[in-house]
């Protein structure tokens, strides 16, 4: 037989624990809170660079209101890049090398037209269907800027104005 303060004990924490055996969430709740606020004031927000392009109009629109002179294009194809000029047709074809599209060639002669044009800024650059979005940023970097190699990190504008299309069939 049991004593009567041993039973007294077991009912009065029978009631006392009755209904309690649920998971106490809120050490969880503001666990959370502080990782939050933790995360957002540790994350590192990375910089992002955005590069404004212009589309360019339709070949009809275009071809009315066009000023006179070099309408410069560079057209990437599978085996090469072609340098054109919209109104009078090609101007120079830079057929790949074993490395890959010609972007040296390429930069020197946008640097030769850039010199006889200093007053110009824009180009339109045509990517096949094929092309990369490697292929097309790397072109567009060079006729974008090139890099004077007296200076380490030098870079000088040649056609900033750069606008994007699609290349001929």
């Amino acid at each position: 037989m049991k004593s009567k303060s041993a039973r007294l004990v077991r009912r009065n924490h029978a009631r006392y624990h009755q209904g309690r055996d649920d998971l106490n969430i809120v050490p969880m709740i503001d666990m959370m809170v502080i990782l939050v606020f933790f995360l957002i004031f540790t994350a590192v927000f990375s910089k992002t660079n955005i590069l404004q392009l212009n589309l360019p109009a339709s070949s009809d629109a275009a071809a009315l209101n066009l000023p006179k002179g070099l309408k410069l294009e560079v057209i990437i194809r599978p085996n090469d890049l072609v340098i054109n000029d919209r109104n009078s047709g090609p101007l120079k074809v830079l057929a790949n090398s074993a490395a890959g599209y010609d972007l040296g060639g390429l930069s020197e002669f946008m640097r030769r037209v850039k010199s006889q044009f200093p007053q110009m800024t824009d180009a339109t650059i045509l990517p096949s269907p094929a092309t990369s979005y490697d292929t097309l940023v790397q072109v567009m970097d060079v006729v974008r800027v090139y890099e004077i190699p007296v200076a380490p990190f030098s870079k000088a504008e040649l056609f900033p104005d750069i606008s994007i299309g699609d290349a001929p069939i």
